[in-house]
């Protein structure tokens, strides 16, 4: 190519560029804007309850584990060898009040016995000796024409006569306490119990005071349970050391060992103490005969939870728990279909609903209440209504 050509090159490829570029803003001026996209408005979809003000019964829920009401452990009060041991004294029997449970051999105070009656009958020997002394030397004191009131007490044999009386009532005494050492000698249940224990067998030599075995009562159970402040506050508390406090009222137990099983008890007592560790305080339900049944006997030590029934609380609404929002308020739907936020007062919570106190609804009744509210709702907010759920 000349250098004339290549020149002329150079001097139009700016103009050319700059045609281009003119057509290019010519044509993007020329094309039609479109018209904007207006997105349509979502109107939020929402699951209520209708919810109008009722009498409630709150049930209060607690735990505890089963103790017995009596529990003691069967000791001898004599020394000896034991002789025999009942059947019945078993762990898991049942014996009755006043039924043998074991023998010691009685011969040691078999004959203790017939000597402290030997002693007795001395004893008694000497004390009529003496009345008759007594009352000669009285009579010869009288006879002698002498005041009786200036008789000396010696004279009288009035202190011998004291001390076979006295000797007489020790030996009495110690024939009572050698028969009852005997009578010791068969331990015998002290009240209607299930045996939990035994640590003896025949031919144990024990002493005073040696445990043989532990019973439970089988008549009746009890339960410790727990209240918190709130809890006590829902509940009308039986004060035994209260003249005239509330009665004992009902509770329902039921255990995960035994499912499908309940007990009823009764709360009978409050105890005067709160636990320093967690402020809670412990009430006594009773439970009787609980070992009656085959089908529904409760074991001592059982885990159980208990279900009693609190103060009656009046004009409140029960609500699912979801629709509470901030334990300050709930949303609900007015007769236009739009949220309004309803300030609630939480008053108890049971089983996933809550009883909640409403002063002043901001719609007419039932209240349209929203069971699972958003983060995103406002005020006027409109909704579309769903299918009413049950509370």
């Amino acid at each position: 190519m000349s250098p004339g050509k290549k020149l002329l090159n150079l001097a139009f490829a700016p103009v050319i560029i700059i045609a281009a570029i003119a057509l290019v803003v010519v044509l993007v001026k020329m094309r039609k804007t479109p018209p904007p996209r207006i997105p349509p408005t979502a109107v939020p979809r929402v699951t209520v309850i209708d919810s109008s003000p009722a009498d409630e019964t709150p049930t209060i829920s607690t735990y505890g584990n089963v103790r017995s009401y009596f529990q003691t452990g069967i000791a001898s009060q004599v020394a000896g060898r034991l002789e025999s041991i009942s059947p019945d004294f078993d762990p898991g029997r049942a014996v009755s009040a006043g039924e043998l449970l074991a023998s010691i051999e009685q011969a040691d105070y078999k004959t203790l016995v017939a000597e402290r009656q030997s002693a007795l009958a001395a004893a008694d020997q000497v004390l009529a000796d003496e009345e008759t002394r007594s009352r000669i030397a009285r009579e010869d004191w009288i006879a002698s024409g002498r005041d009786i009131g200036d008789a000396p007490d010696f004279t009288l044999r009035k202190p011998q006569l004291a001390a076979a009386k006295a000797a007489r009532t020790a030996a009495e005494a110690a024939l009572d306490k050698a028969l009852l050492d005997l009578q010791r000698t068969e331990i015998r249940a002290p009240f209607d119990a299930i045996v939990q224990t035994r640590d003896a067998s025949p031919g144990n030599v024990i002493a005073a005071g040696t445990v043989l075995g532990t019973l439970i009562s089988r008549d009746k159970a009890e339960v410790r349970l727990p209240l918190t402040p709130d809890q006590i506050a829902r509940l009308d508390l039986p004060l035994a050391f209260v003249p005239g406090s509330s009665p004992p009222f009902p509770a329902t137990l039921r255990s995960p060992s035994r499912p499908g099983v309940e007990w009823n008890a009764r709360v009978i007592r409050t105890e005067a103490a709160v636990d320093s560790r967690n402020q809670v305080l412990y009430v006594i339900a009773e439970i009787q005969n609980p070992f009656e049944s085959a089908d529904a006997f409760l074991p001592v030590g059982t885990f159980v939870t208990a279900a009693l029934t609190g103060r009656t609380i009046p004009a409140v609404h029960r609500l699912p728990d979801a629709s509470l929002v901030d334990d300050d308020h709930i949303w609900i739907v007015d007769p236009d279909n739009q949220l309004r936020r309803q300030p609630a007062e939480r008053l108890f919570s049971e089983e996933g609903t809550f009883l909640a106190r409403i002063a002043a609804p901001v719609a007419p009744l039932p209240l349209k209440v929203v069971t699972r509210p958003l983060a995103s709702f406002r005020e006027g907010t409109p909704v579309t209504i769903a299918a009413p759920e049950s509370p």
